[in-house]
């Protein structure tokens, strides 16, 4: 083994200690406030949003038609910028958000319950949460060292090889192998 896979099963080792210390309500609530919780409302708006917008859609064009019936300047300038879509998108944030802040507090009063079984499945969990989470950063991090490309992902590449644990194969695996292929990853991330 060397020193990579030693940093590796250090990583893996601190994660499940670290998850089973704090536990899966205080990881979780963690990872859905704060920034993290507002990101992951605006994704979740965008996916819902554009999925129940063709149903919406007749009521959303009632309200551009009655925003554009008024003369005045205002209306006129709210229906160029299509605000009934802005409301829709902000109305849908502000439930999505509710709905996330509550199913937050359910699980965090769950899991903070003195049931002995509880406890013992919240440090599973929670070990088992943390860990996935520093995964995907690790495939994340090897992701963009091989988008970078060039010597960097060479000489990574070759710091790598020779490890029992096969980082190597793995960051070859991760590493996009042209510029269309990256081209195709970011799309589909964005």
């Amino acid at each position: 083994m060397i020193v990579v896979d030693w940093i590796f099963l250090g990583i893996i080792l601190g994660g499940l200690v670290l998850g089973a210390l704090f536990g899966f309500g205080g990881i979780f609530k963690f990872f859905t406030t704060g920034i993290f919780g507002i990101i992951i409302s605006v994704v979740v708006c965008v996916f819902i949003g554009t999925a129940f917008y063709g149903t919406c859609e007749p009521l959303l064009d009632k309200i551009q038609e009655a925003i554009m019936a008024n003369e005045n300047w205002f209306c006129q300038f709210l229906g160029k910028l299509n605000v009934q879509v802005i409301l829709y998108y902000i109305i849908l944030f502000v439930v999505v958000w509710l709905l996330r802040f509550i199913v937050v507090k359910i699980i965090k009063a769950v899991s903070e319950s003195e049931n002995k079984v509880i406890k013992i499945m919240n440090r599973i969990m929670g070990a088992v949460f943390f860990l996935l989470i520093l995964l995907l950063i690790l495939f994340f991090v090897f992701f963009l060292i091989g988008w970078v490309g060039g010597p960097t992902a060479d000489n990574f590449s070759e710091y790598l090889a020779g490890g029992a644990l096969r980082l190597d194969r793995l960051f070859e695996f991760l590493r996009p192998s042209d510029e269309a292929s990256t081209a195709a990853i970011l799309i589909g991330l964005i």
